[in-house]
């Protein structure tokens, strides 16, 4: 029996909210595996940085912002 046929008579019968949940699983994975691309090793560590500078979430003070966010938990 190949993986196909046992995945379809695993989930033959599920209702639609638990088929949704597999396919929202299976596009997760092909997804994950589509992000592993390696990085190049030339590329600046710099390069990488940034991107919530603009971000009115993250703005203002850090210490401000640390301890919004730690008495949140709280």
């Amino acid at each position: 029996m190949n993986t196909t046929t046992r995945l379809y008579d695993a989930i033959k019968g599920f209702p639609d909210p638990v088929l949704a949940e597999i396919v929202d699983f299976a596009e997760f994975l092909r997804s994950k595996r589509l992000d592993l691309q390696p990085i190049a090793s030339d590329e600046p560590l710099l390069t990488l940085s940034g991107g919530l500078e603009a971000s009115k979430t993250f703005a203002g003070d850090p210490l401000v912002l640390q301890a919004r966010m730690r008495d949140e938990w709280s």
